[in-house]
């Protein structure tokens, strides 16, 4: 498994599995017609080179937890330098409350999508087929300091170019904040979220169900941006992880296995 990914865990025991946790996330499990358990993992973009995973597991009646240790590689991300107004690189007092106050809402769609069952079935696509300008991962170096890191794909458009649901789900949130401008969250299910920014418009409210392929918005410049484009963004609970690791979530895939040892 490689850093800033989500991939599908899955796991053969003969015991029953009630669950799981790994980089302080859980794991939900569902069990296949062979009787394999399948659940997701995502793995920190600052994870080392393995991850902890803690399996939940029922034994004459008794729940004892496993420990399975997961390779991790290195994701090898760039950095990437900006230039933008003083103003957006280090906000003022008010817009840094705002901000803290944007991201709290933001965190809490997430940590609800934990106890939504999954809505999401099938392979995610891509929101738009443009070119990516700039990839998840790098380091932002914002007028000679890094100040974050990327943690979304960024895609090509002109203003009022379409935008897409990359899957099945619920809207979670359609909202305007100072760095992300014109957002919407799709809430995936079983902790899985992805985020749209930067919109000109949001063609969806909150509570709607969209599927993949279904327009939502579209492409603009609004919040912290040097021009318009799309930053595209998947979540897995608290983890941003890349969302193009999402395109091999396809329906009965499985990326890692692990057996749990006695």
């Amino acid at each position: 498994m490689t850093q800033g990914t989500v991939r599908w865990l899955l796991l053969h025991t003969a015991d029953s599995l009630t669950g799981g946790e790994a980089a302080g996330e859980p794991i939900w499990f569902t069990r296949g017609a062979s009787g394999e358990y399948r659940g997701i993992v995502a793995i920190p973009v600052d994870a080392g080179d393995s991850v902890r995973v803690s399996l939940f597991l029922t034994r004459e009646d008794q729940v004892d937890t496993v420990l399975v240790t997961l390779a991790v590689t290195a994701g090898n991300y760039p950095r990437e330098t900006i230039t933008v107004a003083p103003g957006f690189a280090k906000p003022n007092a008010a817009a840094a409350a705002r901000i803290q106050r944007e991201n709290a809402r933001s965190r809490q769609v997430s940590l609800a999508s934990r106890s939504q069952p999954r809505h999401w079935g099938g392979p995610f696509q891509v929101p738009r087929t443009a070119r990516i300008t700039s990839a998840f991962g790098a380091a932002r170096v914002y007028n000679g300091a890094v100040r974050s890191r990327h943690t979304g794909t960024d895609f090509a458009g002109a203003v009022g170019a379409p935008v897409a649901a990359a899957g099945r789900g619920v809207v979670a949130l359609v909202a305007d904040f100072y760095l992300a401008g014109r957002a919407v969250y799709i809430d995936h299910g079983a902790g899985l979220v992805t985020a749209y920014f930067h919109l000109s418009r949001a063609d969806v409210a909150q509570g709607d169900t969209v599927v993949a392929g279904q327009p939502i918005g579209g492409v603009g410049q609004s919040g912290r941006v040097t021009g318009p484009h799309l930053h595209w963004v998947a979540r897995y609970g608290t983890i941003s992880v890349d969302p193009m690791s999402l395109l091999h979530l396809e329906k009965g895939g499985a990326d890692s296995v692990a057996k749990p040892s006695d």
